[in-house]
């Protein structure tokens, strides 16, 4: 790219020692032109493809040689043609009209025409005297205007090859810088502008070579969009003594080695892809983790189901062994009871013992194919038949 912006910026010059051409960085120009041709020489590209600053004027006379000839061939020409006819009146003519011409040269010689857009510098018999700004100025012949300094926006390219980084990398790096001359005399007198052109190239890429040196190779790409005013400052304090005011700088292109890129783009692949496997496994690990975790948790789940059914079956086997407490001691409470009764009242055991006899042959007698066996004898048959009799009785009056 180097070689590229060379070509297309920067015009070739001969080396004078091997002939070989070689890239002329010069940018800054001035060009020697009458005053009257300034105007159009401080826009149009010189010789090289640049356009001047600053214009030295080549005629320092302004007093138009074409009226004062004018004025000498009027007069010679009354003088002789009054000698030839005769006639002094035409003389009298002549002068008059030769003095017309030569008062107009003098008059023209009083105006001057400094170009839109420059600063004029004027001189007497050598010596600085002012600056004029642009328009149509009164000056006397003897004052004269020496330069004309463009006040117009100057772009100036910045290139530096080969500035090294903190971690040592050559990067390639190219500014734009523009500026105003806002003090024509000390631009004019202190420096030319190829020697300005110079020490300002010099100062420029020192200044970048310091600023690529406090950063890593890896945020050289982001010099483009960086704050540039540290930088602007710099080239200001610079660039002050020469009467020139820095207007904006850019970095318009920075960018490592070919090789160091690729290598970093290779680097930067490797790093993703292992990154991707470790992704990979870590979602295998966590998949095969959480398999685990379920498993744990269902072997958990049912051990708790396990559990809570044993306690259920625990409680309810205590609770009928409970409940056969409880009635066996109701059973052996009751069976106390009914021994104290019969060893209290032992006729009305009887009573009770007949009250359920009698219950029993109800029953029987309900039942007609059912079979009683009684024992032998007349008075177990009355016996029976008296209860049968009893019962019916009394289901006699149950129904009334």
């Amino acid at each position: 790219m180097r070689e590229e912006y060379t070509r297309r910026h920067f015009p070739m010059a001969v080396d004078q020692s091997s002939g070989a051409m070689t890239p002329d960085y010069t940018q800054l120009t001035s060009v020697r032109v009458p005053l009257d041709q300034a105007a159009d020489a401080l826009v149009s590209p010189d010789a090289s493809g640049r356009t001047p600053i600053v214009v030295l004027t080549r005629r320092q006379n302004r007093i138009s040689n074409v009226s004062l000839l004018i004025a000498v061939l009027i007069l010679a020409g009354g003088i002789l043609w009054s000698v030839l006819a005769g006639n002094f009146l035409l003389i009298s003519a002549a002068i008059p009209l030769s003095l017309v011409f030569f008062v107009l040269a003098i008059f023209r010689s009083f105006l001057v025409r400094i170009p839109e857009g420059a600063y004029g510098l004027l001189q007497q018999r050598g010596k600085y005297l002012r600056t004029i700004e642009s328009g149509t100025q009164i000056l006397p012949p003897w004052i004269v205007v020496s330069h004309l300094v463009t006040r117009r926006i100057i772009p100036f390219d910045v290139p530096v090859q080969e500035a090294p980084t903190q971690n040592n990398v050559r990067s390639t790096v190219q500014a734009l810088v523009t500026f105003t001359i806002s003090d024509a005399y000390r631009f004019v007198y202190s420096i030319s502008a190829s020697d300005f052109d110079q020490v300002f190239q010099a100062a420029c890429q020192n200044t970048l070579r310091a600023m690529v040196r406090q950063i890593s190779s890896d945020e050289v790409n982001n010099l483009t969009r960086r704050d540039t005013s540290e930088l602007r400052d710099a080239l200001s304090n610079a660039s002050e003594p020469y009467g020139v005011k820095m207007v904006k700088v850019n970095i318009i292109y920075a960018h490592p080695p070919v090789d160091f890129v690729r290598s970093q783009e290779a680097r930067q692949l490797a790093m993703l892809q292992q990154a991707e496997q470790a992704e990979q496994q870590a979602l295998l690990q966590r998949k095969q983790t959480d398999g685990e975790t379920l498993a744990r948790q269902a072997v958990i789940a049912r051990v708790g189901r396990e559990r809570d059914e044993l306690q259920v079956q625990v409680q309810k086997a205590e609770i009928r062994r409970r409940v056969v407490e409880l009635e066996a001691e109701a059973e052996e409470l009751r069976l106390s009871k009914l021994q104290e009764r019969l060893n209290s009242y032992p006729r009305a055991a009887e009573w009770e013992w007949a009250g359920e006899q009698l219950e029993v042959a109800r029953g029987l007698a309900s039942n007609t194919h059912a079979v009683v066996q009684m024992g032998g004898g007349s008075t177990d048959l009355a016996q029976a038949f008296s209860l049968r009799d009893s019962w019916q009785d009394q289901s006699v009056q149950a129904n009334t």
